[in-house]
C-alpha cells in the first residue's frame, strides 16, 4: 500500500521530539543529582574535619550512664578529662 509522504514525516519528527524529550529529561535529573551546586561546593570547601574522623586517631565513644557512675579507669583509651565532658552533660540534662 502507497502511505503519504507527509503522514510519514510527520511521524518521524513526533518519534524524534518523543525521544528528544526523554534524553533530555533523563540527563537532566542525571545532572542535578551528580553535580553539587556552587553554595554546597562553598559549604564544603569552608568545613573543618573532625579531629576524631581522621586517620590516625582514635574514635572517641562516650561513656553510658552505668561507665559515668563507675568513674575513669586507666584502661579506657580517653584520658580523665575526656571522660568527665560527655558525664558531666549527661548530669546536666538530667
Amino acid at each position: 500500500m502507497y502511505r503519504h509522504r507527509g503522514r510519514t514525516v510527520g511521524t518521524f519528527i513526533i518519534g524524534a521530539i518523543v525521544v528528544t524529550a526523554v534524553i533530555c529529561a533523563g540527563f537532566g535529573r542525571l545532572g542535578s543529582s551528580t553535580m553539587p551546586t556552587t553554595h554546597v561546593k562553598a559549604l564544603l570547601g569552608t568545613a573543618q574535619t573532625s579531629q576524631q574522623s581522621t586517620p590516625g586517631h582514635d574514635l572517641a565513644i562516650n561513656p553510658t550512664t552505668e561507665e559515668c557512675k563507675k568513674g575513669w579507669e586507666a584502661a579506657v583509651k580517653s584520658t580523665k578529662e575526656q571522660f568527665a565532658q560527655p558525664c558531666a552533660q549527661m548530669q546536666a540534662a538530667k
